[in-house]
């Protein structure tokens, strides 16, 4: 894979989606650019907000998702929808389209993106069943729920297949048709690939609070259609049922890389355009960018990295110099009466790190801060129920907090009351399994209160609390009780006060707070 060496002077760009559009908006930025621009796409209509799209079901027209068409106004450029590129010819360098015209090219972009498919079962492609991906899938989706509520007379029962930050909002749009929805998802939680366990309970009894019903570990198995050979039922792996009158497919998508393979470009095994960090492909001649590009072996389908690439790529072709530094997968979901945020690395994958986290299940609030291992330095973040700090910690992924780590915990409306002290300091609570203490545990606590200046203490009976341990210090507790086999294998979230997760020791933060 190698840099463009010049710059081009005819560019073909195969997708007309968002990344195109930027593509397209970043290299016309430059009015000094001496190119001309095919922009092919296969839907008839211009690139559109595809990110935005579930407001189609609030009332925004089509034509308000609509991106700033007069980037197409510019001479250097033309649109051509409503086609499609069948084939590549690269030693020809020219693409033959639907319509079967040729367009020759310096230089081809693909941005084909991706597709939604459908969970392979049988009867996924019975009336009913829907995927959601383009502005065609929500405008079918609409009309359907429609006609099927006058042939029935009735409200509406729905599934959404997948329980992933794309099928909780349409599972919320679903909710704003008056279609009673049951969200199903085979994983043990919600939004697995953001969200921990304890997030992913949260976010369940706060999406169930608002009327959604949320199965988990649920796993679709068939597609019952009626006498009519409409959908009138799912079924799942453990033998239950769920009677429904359409079903949406949001199990993820895949990389539209038919023309690059057909085309003998290298292409990942599980899919995409392989690409080097200059968004070039295999053949120096064509780049890829967006959902359909690969880069260190992964495909991702959120639109800000393929903006990334889309940058860099235009850079690139026009002799600068600019490097994509890999995916960021933050994600936000903001619905009525349930915030999600997760990004950085929410799941604590870098070693040594350890969590800060403070829960409150009665107001549906779970917060996580995801630390470096001296307890400085924020490495990412998982906020449920109200994610009104998302963009101030999101951009101190990285960087240095500068002050107490629960700090950032505090919710609009919280108050502090005092407990032991208000004096900011931790409770540590070490392992006991099965509640058996034994001489040479107890001497291990004994000792590490001693060295480290807390106060042990007896709780409800059965739990040795070590107070007064300061944030410094927790790294270092931390590696003590380990040693000494006094870290928890699966900690509970202690109720009464904030609690925070080291590692899988049990902390509580002082001083205790609790909703105004």
């Amino acid at each position: 894979m190698n840099d463009t060496a010049s710059t081009p002077h005819e560019i073909i760009v195969v997708g007309a989606g968002m990344v195109a559009h930027r593509f397209v908006e970043s290299l016309l930025s430059r009015a000094d650019a001496d190119v001309r621009v095919t922009v092919i796409g296969d839907e008839g209509r211009g690139p559109y907000d595809r990110a935005a799209l579930t407001s189609f079901f609030s009332g925004t027209a089509a034509d308000e998702l609509e991106l700033d068409r007069s980037v197409f106004a510019d001479a250097r450029v033309r649109l051509i929808s409503n086609d499609r590129v069948l084939r590549i010819d690269r030693s020809r360098r020219a693409v033959r389209t639907r319509s079967r015209r040729r367009y020759d090219y310096d230089t081809l972009v693909l941005a084909t993106g991706s597709y939604a498919p459908r969970v392979a079962v049988e009867g996924a492609d019975v009336s009913g069943c829907f995927v959601y991906r383009t502005l065609e899938d929500a405008e079918q989706l609409q009309e359907f729920v429609a006609r099927r509520r006058r042939i029935l007379g009735r409200r509406l029962r729905g599934a959404v297949i997948g329980g992933g930050l794309l099928g909780l909002e349409l599972a919320g749009a679903l909710q704003g048709m008056d279609v009673d929805t049951t969200v199903a998802e085979h994983s043990d939680r919600l939004m697995p690939a953001q969200l921990d366990p304890a997030g992913g309970r949260m976010l369940k009894s706060v999406a169930e609070a608002r009327g959604l019903t949320v199965r988990t570990q649920a796993r679709t198995v068939t597609i019952d259609p009626d006498e009519s050979g409409a959908v009138t039922a799912v079924e799942f792996q453990d033998g239950s049922f769920l009677r429904v009158d359409v079903v949406v497919f949001t199990v993820g998508v895949r990389p539209r890389d038919e023309l690059a393979r057909n085309a003998g470009l290298d292409v990942h095994p599980r899919g995409g355009v392989l690409i080097d960090e200059g968004c070039t492909t295999s053949d120096p001649r064509i780049l890829a960018v967006g959902e359909v590009a690969n880069f260190d072996g992964r495909c991702v389908g959120s639109v800000a990295p393929g903006y990334a690439m889309a940058e860099v790529a235009a850079t690139r072709l026009l002799g600068g110099q600019a490097s994509f530094p890999g995916y960021d997968e933050s994600a936000a979901l903001r619905l009525p009466g349930v915030e999600v945020a997760s990004f950085g690395d929410a799941h604590g994958r870098t070693p040594g790190a350890f969590d800060v986290v403070h829960s409150d299940p009665g107001a549906g609030i779970y917060r996580k801060l995801v630390l470096s291992a001296d307890a400085q330095t924020l490495l990412g973040a998982i906020l449920v129920g109200d994610a009104s700090e998302y963009g101030a910690l999101r951009p101190l992924v990285g960087a240095k907090l500068g002050a107490d780590p629960s700090a950032y915990l505090l919710a609009p409306g919280d108050h502090v009351v005092e407990t032991l002290q208000n004096d900011g300091t931790y409770t540590v609570i070490p392992s006991v399994p099965g509640g058996r203490v034994t001489p040479d545990a107890l001497i291990a606590i004994g000792q590490i209160a001693k060295d480290f200046g807390l106060q042990p203490s007896i709780v409800d009976g059965h739990r040795i609390d070590l107070r007064g341990a300061r944030l410094e210090q927790l790294p270092r507790i931390r590696q003590r009780l380990v040693d000494a086999g006094l870290e928890r294998c699966d900690t509970p979230i202690v109720p009464a006060p904030t609690t925070t997760s080291l590692g899988s020791v049990s902390i509580e933060r002082h001083p205790l707070r609790e909703r105004a």
